[in-house]
Order: structure tokens, then C-alpha cells, then sequence
């Protein structure tokens, strides 16, 4: 109850004075970015609008009175199996079988402030991407990922103004690119310039929530965007930014992950496998009605019927268990952020992953 009411105060803070998340494992991994490349780095002390906006997550995480008998799942602004369970009903339906009920909190900018909510101990379930779940493995969050999903390789990458001068990848040395720190946006930064030969130190790195970016990039004050999801859409389609380099193009190996505090597996194995279905039952109708599925997160989101038909084109895999090529290309990614000075130490990926047939 302390470490809930902590969380509170601190999220209700930070909305309030607009400041950043203070995530540990952030300022950890800013340290270390700020000394090795102080001059080409800028960072915003800006929080994602989205969060200030919806008040839904503060009041949900005040209602103390449920835990223990609902799983509380903290999703992500953006498309997602999670949002269309909560939607359709689905996952409500499923755990009331089991005599277990569910608690939406969120939507949360970024992975980053949902872990934050998972350390408290305010939130059982959530989802990302690899790139910043291993950020959070390096800060030492207490999860395990039961659930793997292979992000297809078009629906996010660098993005530049559609009258910009920059040609490919190698033209970026010297200008500022926007990123959301230590996670899907600097990853495909990093790797883009890697494969063009460029050092990322001779790249000025704005780090921004992908709300907050928007504005940002549309007034011309960024030469480029590293970013994904409905950003990248809405930037592509609406404001006609040119595509740079997909996430594909530049070999990403970032996918999606959905994490469980470790506390709430121990205890109830049983609903991790049975959200583990509901997320797989999803995305499998996402394949088979991907223009519907669009549909509803236009309705979510506010998107444009261009927008939609531009994500109905790029939809992502499907949910499978965490084995060992999933943790050796998880591995592969922890080993070049931490070449890169991005994570502060490499974790041990094994540490935290569950196989959720074996539960």
C-alpha cells in the first residue's frame, strides 16, 4: 500500500509540473550518454502529452480495494492486442471463467512509465518493445516475458521532412534526429547509422516521447525521426514525411514483448497462460481483419481512413512462447546497447523470460 500510494504522489507530480519520468534505469543509462557524447546530445525535460491527457491511469491506479483479485494490465497508447481485448470484451469474458476479473490502466506514453507502475507494484501486465525492455532488464524491474511477437520491419524507421535535402542515412552526421531514449526510436537510430558506417556520436539526439516529437518534427526544428506505430503513420500519410529507412532496411531485430510482474506469475500462473491465449486469439483476428482491427484503433486513436489503409498494410506477427532464439536474438540486442554505451550493464536476458507452455 506504501509503495502504491508513492507511486501516486509521484505520478500525479509529474503530471502536474511536466516533467520527465524519473525511471532509475533512465537516468542511469542518460549518465552514461551525456559522458560519452555531452556535445551531440540534446534531451527534453518535456513528458508526452498523451499522459497529461488522460487521467484514466492516475484513478485507476488509486483503486487499492481490487488487488490481488484483478489482473491490472497498463497499456501503451497505440495498436495492439491489448486494445482490442479490452474492446471486445475478450479478456474480460476469459478471466470471469476463472472467477478473476481485469483492470485497464493507462494509456501510458511508452513502455518507461508502465514499468514504472510495475515496480510499484500498481501494474501485473503490460507490453513493449525489446529494445526498451531490456533497458528496464538493465535497471533490474521485476517481470518476466512470457509472450514474443515479431514486429513487421515497414511500420517504423527514420523518418524525414518531405522537402529535406537528406538522401540517405549517411546525410544525417551533424543534424538532430529525434529518439525516445534507451528504447524502439534510438535503437533504430543506432543501427541505421551503423549500417551506414556513421559513428552515432556524430548524430545530435533529441530524446522526446513520440507525442511530445510530433509537433516537434512537423515545425521543422528536427531534421529527422527514428520512431513507430501510429506516429509513424500519421507522420508518413498525414504530414507526408518522407521514409528515410524502415525498420527492415536498416536489419532491426526489435520486436514486441509482453511482461508480468514476477510477483503476479508466482502467484497466479494460471491467468498469465490465459492472457497469453487472449493476446494470441487477437492478433490472429488482426490477420484475418486487418481493415476492422484498423477500424477500431481509428476510432481509438482518431485516424485518418489513409492512415488506417496505410496500418492495415503493415500489421504485426503473432504472440509465441519465449525459447531460445528469441532470447539469443534478445541477447544480440543487449549486446550491441551495451557496446553503445545506451544500458548501463548487460542483463541476463535468462533471468527474465518464463515459457509460458511450462507454467
Amino acid at each position: 500500500m506504501k509503495d502504491r500510494n508513492i507511486f501516486e504522489t509521484e505520478f500525479l507530480n509529474y503530471r502536474i509540473k511536466r516533467r520527465s519520468l524519473p525511471t532509475t534505469l533512465f537516468f542511469l543509462t542518460s549518465a552514461i550518454t551525456v559522458a560519452c557524447n555531452r556535445d551531440t546530445t540534446t534531451t527534453s525535460n518535456s513528458t508526452s502529452q498523451s499522459s497529461v491527457a488522460n487521467s484514466s491511469a492516475l484513478s485507476n491506479v488509486a483503486d487499492t480495494s481490487i488487488q490481488g483479485t484483478k489482473a491490472r494490465i497498463g497499456i501503451i497508447r497505440g495498436p495492439g492486442p491489448y486494445y482490442l481485448a479490452k474492446v471486445k470484451g475478450t479478456l474480460n469474458q476469459y478471466l470471469e471463467a476463472k472467477k478473476f476479473g481485469v483492470q485497464w490502466l493507462g494509456p501510458f506514453p511508452a513502455f518507461a512509465p508502465a514499468v514504472e507502475g510495475l515496480n510499484a507494484g500498481s501494474i501485473d501486465f503490460t507490453g513493449g518493445s525489446t529494445t526498451a525492455a531490456i533497458s528496464a532488464m538493465a535497471g533490474n524491474s521485476p517481470f518476466k516475458i512470457f509472450g514474443y511477437q515479431v514486429s513487421g520491419k515497414d511500420g517504423s524507421g527514420i523518418l524525414v521532412p518531405k522537402n529535406s535535402s537528406i538522401a540517405t542515412v549517411k546525410d544525417l552526421v551533424g543534424k538532430k534526429v529525434i529518439v525516445n531514449r534507451g528504447g524502439t526510436g534510438e535503437y533504430l537510430l543506432a543501427k541505421g547509422l551503423e549500417k551506414a558506417g556513421v559513428s552515432i556520436d556524430q548524430v545530435q539526439r533529441i530524446y522526446l516521447g513520440p507525442a511530445d516529437a510530433a509537433p516537434v518534427f512537423a515545425s521543422g526544428k528536427a531534421s529527422a525521426w527514428a520512431v513507430w506505430g501510429t506516429f509513424f503513420a500519421n507522420a508518413a500519410v498525414k504530414d507526408s514525411a518522407r521514409i528515410l529507412a524502415t525498420a527492415g532496411e536498416i536489419d532491426s531485430e526489435n520486436d514486441g514483448i509482453y511482461i508480468v510482474h514476477n510477483a503476479f506469475l508466482e502467484k497466479h500462473p494460471d491467468i498469465v497462460k490465459a492472457v497469453y491465449d487472449v493476446l494470441v486469439q487477437e492478433s490472429k483476428w488482426v490477420l484475418s481483419n486487418a481493415a476492422q482491427a484498423m477500424q477500431v484503433y481509428g476510432k481509438e486513436f482518431k485516424l485518418s481512413e489513409s492512415v488506417q489503409k496505410f496500418m492495415s498494410e503493415r500489421v504485426e506477427g503473432i504472440p509465441t512462447p519465449v525459447g531460445a532464439a528469441e532470447i539469443e536474438k534478445m541477447n544480440r540486442v543487449s549486446d550491441w546497447f551495451f557496446k553503445l554505451g545506451i544500458i548501463p550493464k548487460k542483463p541476463t536476458i535468462e533471468n527474465f523470460v518464463v515459457d509460458v507452455t511450462k507454467i
